[in-house]
């Protein structure tokens, strides 16, 4: 199906019968968790591309996620106030590696439970590809020893039967077209993912798109919120920059409800089994390193 807001279009497995709700915002929020990965140098014992920039993007999602601002007799006059997120953790560079974000479920060497799985929100910024068998992979810094490597994989990847809610990826390939049934099988818990078909792109000028989500995706979805500022037509001066938001759920009408409703101050309940998903994105954008949505 098609839908004209955002010139998105929405997919879903076995697509029968699609159900809205408006829902009141959570107070849970309040309580809730934000955590920041990011690599900019490849320097220990992996190999990348020096990026400068991708903490700054990362900060300035984390920054804006948690920014309280300041609240008189009841009026929040700037920042989020008590729906801010509690600053959880924030790693750049130093060890970052494969375990952090691999659950033991499924690789023994997994410790995502104290990690990635522990916040509520995450962002990661690496580089990214497309693996065998449409696996996400993004790249680490430290290749752990053992079976751990250089990669984590969305393969090793159980998400949310710890914590978290909601999962984005700044990061290369990391929600290509083709990786979307897959994706389903890395989701224990998880509300939403967040990521981009083909590649994404690292810079100054990008910085304020990371911050201008975070605010948005209080007062709308974030998933349009990802899509609209993340969207970059002719990023590269010929490829468009792709964003894509990802939800699951119970039922079609459960995973589009969610993915068109659920904003940072307004979180639903988690999604232990899911068996359904969406997808929503920019009809006709061109990125490099895949083809045309």
């Amino acid at each position: 199906m098609k839908i004209d807001r955002k010139a998105a279009a929405l997919a879903a497995a076995s697509l029968t019968s699609v159900a809205f709700a408006a829902l009141a915002p959570s107070d849970a929020a309040a309580r809730l968790e934000a955590k920041m990965y990011a690599i900019t140098v490849w320097n220990a014992g992996c190999a990348g591309g020096q990026r400068d920039a991708w903490d700054d993007m990362v900060d300035a999602w984390y920054d804006e996620v948690t920014n309280a601002g300041v609240e008189v007799f009841g009026w929040c006059l700037w920042g989020h106030c008590g729906e801010a997120y509690s600053r959880d953790g924030r790693l750049v560079n130093s060890t970052i590696r494969n375990s952090y974000f691999a659950d033991a479920a499924v690789v023994a060497w997994g410790g995502d439970s104290t990690r990635l799985d522990e916040g509520d929100a995450v962002m990661i910024g690496t580089h990214g590809f497309d693996g065998a068998g449409n696996d996400y992979g993004g790249t680490m810094r430290i290749d752990e020893a053992g079976a751990g490597d250089c990669n984590m994989m969305r393969s090793e990847m159980r998400l949310g039967n710890q914590d978290l809610e909601f999962l984005h990826l700044s990061s290369c390939n990391s929600m290509d077209a083709n990786q979307w049934g897959a994706w389903l099988g890395a989701t224990r818990g998880v509300h939403q993912v967040d990521g981009f078909h083909g590649f994404m792109w690292i810079g100054g000028g990008l910085v304020s798109n990371y911050s201008n989500f975070a605010d948005d995706a209080f007062d709308g979805s974030i998933a349009m919120a990802w899509l609209d500022n993340h969207y970059v037509p002719d990023v590269s001066g010929t490829d468009d920059q792709c964003p894509v938001a990802y939800s699951v759920g119970t039922s079609a009408s459960d995973a589009i409800n969610r993915l068109l409703t659920e904003r940072y101050d307004n979180v639903l309940t988690d999604v232990a089994n899911p068996t359904w998903w969406a997808a929503t994105y920019w009809i006709g954008c061109d990125p490099q390193n895949e083809s045309a949505m």
